[in-house]
């Protein structure tokens, strides 16, 4: 019982975060792109500037900083870190050593030597290449952040004609 409560309060919180979102921001666009950005940045490979990337993006791009942060933090978190990076990584690998045939570890940076070390020594990983990390994380980032807009975008869209639904209708009861 206790779970099932605590299920319905998320769900209720959740619903009223995105409802206040919505009065405050009224562009669902907007509110999408926000929603898009926090979702590149969340998956994209530049691990220790997510924050940083967060900051600079909503003011570059004069985007809502509440939600572009909130995305980032809800989709890159201490539970998908590892499954993220992961699929970047597999991602990057697939295409640089499986479809076009490259073999960039000998263009690694020289820093990438000391986590090799570190990587076969303790977990028995061998040679983890730099650049199909990077690239992999762009295109899973940039490819999940094209996905999201449009979804997002029509949930916004329609729960801000459910909220103008509403308001109406409560003009109308105290008329």
């Amino acid at each position: 019982m206790k779970v099932k409560s605590c299920c319905i309060l998320i769900k209720n919180k959740t619903k009223t975060f995105f409802k206040v979102l919505v009065l405050k921001e009224r562009s669902p666009e907007k509110l999408a792109i926000s929603f898009a950005m926090g979702v590149y940045i969340a998956i994209c490979p530049f691990v220790g500037l997510h924050t940083a990337m967060i900051f600079v993006f909503a003011w570059m791009f004069r985007l809502n900083t509440a939600v572009t942060f909130a995305t980032g933090y809800a989709v890159n978190n201490i539970f998908t870190m590892g499954p993220i990076f992961l699929a970047d990584y597999g991602v990057g690998y697939w295409l640089l050593h499986s479809i076009m045939g490259l073999q960039t570890h000998h263009i690694n940076p020289f820093w990438v030597t000391y986590v090799n070390d570190f990587l076969y020594n303790k977990l028995s990983i061998p040679n983890a290449c730099f650049w199909s990390f990077m690239i992999g994380g762009n295109i899973l980032s940039i490819g999940a952040a094209v996905l999201s807009y449009p979804i997002v975008k029509f949930l916004f869209k329609r729960l801000s004609l459910d909220m103008d639904g509403r308001k109406t209708d409560e003009m109308m009861d105290i008329s």
